[in-house]
């Protein structure tokens, strides 16, 4: 069994009263590098999840230690190539509203992304230096500069990865759900940012249409995310960071049918039986769906 840790809410700390939402439903073997690895179809594992009575984040508790998680994350595989250009499409327009907040185009950073495919943004805006910082070695391995300026920085955001105020921009897309400690990180964030300079986010918005008509069933309750939040305790999360401006908003995802027919919460045989629609050319059709996912934009201050 791999090894388990209490948590406390990220936002109103120690003592903040919470209570159980929903039960652990997993085993001791769910807890492997396949799991943990990005953009596999949910199947609905968690561990005890729990809810914050002061601010509303929905967290796990117990859960992995830091340094199962980075063990499972250093492990974890890059197998979502041929999606890559949906999730540019679908993020893109978020890296849009930060960018006319951005004093100037120095570094761009991006943390948690797989391989990297989304630097190509900071090469084609005309920022100067495009940083990915990112955990797998797999996504190293698989790792193609966009621009003769661009680097891969394999391990975890922390404290001295990166020098104070050397970035411009920071983004982080469907990866704060999975730190033991995201204040922690958007505190890291504020600091690597330099005076004027823009964090972005993506990530679950637990009080979505969807999330709230699924419940338990939704595939955000999930063994990887151990933190979700809803759009007013983000941008308080950000705000107590240090961050001005903090706006959230919901984003709608630019994906296949195919794509949506594999997430959906539906049964194993009915999966099955719609499968086939995946492989013809319709299930290569794209849409534009609003699932429940919100984006945030927030600046440190100039001063």
């Amino acid at each position: 069994m791999a090894a388990m840790e209490n948590r406390e809410c990220t936002l109103c700390g120690p003592g903040a009263p919470k209570r159980e939402k929903y039960a652990a439903n997993f085993s001791p073997e769910d807890l492997n590098v396949a799991i943990f690895s990005a953009r596999r179809q949910p199947d609905r594992r968690h561990f005890r999840l729990v809810e914050c009575d002061e601010c509303g984040i929905i967290y796990s508790d117990p859960a992995c230690t830091p340094g199962e998680l980075a063990k499972l994350y250093e492990g974890s595989a890059v197998h979502y190539d041929d999606q890559e250009g949906q999730i540019y499409d679908s993020y893109a327009p978020v890296l849009d509203r930060a960018l006319v907040r951005t004093a100037r185009r120095g570094t761009f950073v991006e943390v948690g992304g797989g391989r990297g495919f989304m630097l190509r943004y900071g090469a084609e805006h005309g920022f100067r230096e495009m940083v990915e910082v990112e955990p797998s070695a797999d996504a190293e391995r698989r790792f193609e500069a966009p621009a003769a300026n661009a680097r891969f920085l394999r391990g975890i955001l922390e404290p001295g990865t990166l020098a104070p105020g050397s970035a411009s921009l920071v983004c982080f897309f469907q990866m704060l759900d999975h730190l033991p400690d995201p204040m922690h990180f958007v505190r890291t964030v504020y600091d690597v940012l330099e005076p004027g300079g823009v964090a972005v986010c993506v990530t679950h918005d637990t009080s979505a249409a969807t999330a709230r008509l699924l419940g338990e069933r939704s595939p955000i309750f999930d063994i990887e995310h151990t933190y979700l939040f809803n759009r007013k305790n983000l941008a308080r999360l950000f705000e107590k960071a240090g961050f001005e401006g903090a706006s959230t908003f919901p984003i709608a995802n630019d994906y296949s049918l195919r794509y949506w027919l594999a997430m959906a919460p539906l049964p194993r045989a009915a999966k099955q039986l719609i499968a086939p629609v995946g492989r013809t050319r319709l299930g290569h059709v794209r849409l534009r769906v609003f699932m429940g996912n919100m984006g945030l934009v927030a600046t440190r201050p100039a001063r």
